[in-house]
């Protein structure tokens, strides 16, 4: 069933027909007020820490964190810009294979960001994950937009090419009912 993935970017897909597009990967502002560390760790080993303020948190389950963003973060050639002082309410569950940053500017949504994801840990102190490259932006207007596929490496373990086309599989059989679900959760940690 999953095995169109393992083909590579030329098979057909699911999601053949959405907006493809790179993402320079930039980092997410690092926070000077918070009580968990976001440890994002790359395919190739790099790892990236952030601190962030903790909004929920259930250990072994699930997290939502905040980010204020203190510098422009250009998301690829997709037209969205993220702007210093506005906001990154981050969603992750350990039983998932993506996690969604829910960006912000005020109390109007910018857009969902999907990154496809493995190995989530949450802990009082710490929420980390391994980034796998690929992710999803999902715009209110409902157009989606895969990202960055193009980055992954040549000899990527088929085992994480099936893990990588699950998240996205998940994510595209319920695009409506995940904004539904995030900006739920949002507005209820933020207290609005």
């Amino acid at each position: 069933m999953l095995s169109w993935y393992q083909d590579g970017p030329t098979s057909t897909t699911w999601y053949s027909s959405l907006t493809r597009g790179s993402c320079y990967r930039r980092h997410m502002a690092r926070q000077t007020s918070a009580a968990v560390t976001e440890r994002k760790t790359r395919l190739d080993g790099r790892v990236s820490e952030y601190r962030c303020e903790r909004l929920s948190l259930e250990v072994g389950r699930r997290a939502i964190l905040r980010y204020v963003m203190d510098r422009e973060w250009v998301i690829g050639d997709t037209g969205v810009v993220l702007r210093p002082g506005q906001i990154t309410v981050a969603h992750y569950w350990n039983d998932r294979p993506y996690n969604v940053y829910h960006w912000l500017d005020g109390a109007r949504t910018i857009a969902y960001y999907c990154n496809i994801a493995s190995d989530t840990i949450i802990r009082e102190d710490l929420v980390g994950y391994t980034d796998l490259v690929v992710d999803v932006l999902l715009r209110p207007s409902g157009e989606t937009v895969v990202l960055d596929e193009e980055e992954l490496p040549p000899d990527l373990a088929p085992a994480l090419r099936i893990h990588i086309a699950r998240g996205l599989e998940t994510i595209a059989s319920g695009p409506r009912r995940l904004v539904a679900e995030i900006e739920r959760e949002t507005r209820a940690a933020l207290g609005a």
